[in-house]
């Protein structure tokens, strides 16, 4: 073997090296890092919602899993105007979206594995995803207001 052909094969080890590992690290951006206990208005209470506070985080959400768990809830840093869909995520879901001060000002179901958007259609600092039909059965209707978010490290 030439010494061409030894540099050229170190440096595509090195070049996997560092793919893998580029990769690996956005892996490790998108895993939910701390989940919160959610009290709302009517008296619901949701205990270990995992939360969703970075691009990596939002982009993966729910998707990819065998099951809905305690759902997502997304915290944006300003509201605004959101946009979901189901691309990859194998279960119906119901997203509620809420203004800044918690306010619940939309709820809508989600079909899976579907690219239909489900808008907010005005600004949103939340938005929680639940399985759907738990909004229903704890009470959690248009109007009601999260008033508590309490959260712990997953680490």
């Amino acid at each position: 073997m030439s010494t061409a052909m030894i540099k050229a094969a170190g440096l595509f080890v090195v070049c996997i090296s560092l793919a893998l590992a580029a990769v690996w690290q956005q892996v490790q951006a998108a895993e939910v890092a701390e989940v919160c206990d959610l009290s709302f208005s009517g008296g619901a209470k949701l205990s270990g919602v995992p939360i969703a506070r970075t691009r990596a985080q939002y982009a993966k959400g729910l998707s990819n899993r065998t099951e809905p768990g305690a759902g997502m809830l997304f915290v944006f840093e300003q509201p605004a105007k959101l946009a979901f869909w189901m691309r990859d995520t194998f279960f119906p879901l119901s997203i509620a979206f809420m203004s800044e001060d918690g306010t619940v000002f939309l709820i809508e179901n989600m079909q899976p594995e579907s690219d239909e958007y489900h808008l907010s259609m005005r600004p949103a600092k939340y938005a929680l995803e639940v399985e759907q039909g738990k909004f229903q059965r704890e009470g959690i209707l248009a109007g009601e207001k999260m008033l508590k978010i309490e959260c712990r490290s997953t680490e």
